[in-house]
């Protein structure tokens, strides 16, 4: 887990969204769902849950 993880991970959490995260942090949407795999792998656990388009954080994501 490093600290540009963390970052993104709040940013998708906060914007409820890969691309828009993205686009704030100045990356490419598949970068972040890149970091956000990783970092995920690294926990263990699946931060996000996905219903259609929306994402939403999963009970580790919010523990987080």
């Amino acid at each position: 887990m490093t600290l540009h993880q963390l970052r993104i991970f709040e940013t998708v959490a906060r914007l409820g969204s890969f691309s828009r995260a993205a686009e704030e942090l100045g990356i490419s949407q598949p970068s972040v769902s890149i970091q956000i795999g990783d970092l995920e792998r690294s926990l263990g656990v699946e931060l996000f849950g996905q219903e259609g388009k929306r994402i939403h954080l999963s009970e580790a994501g919010r523990v987080l």
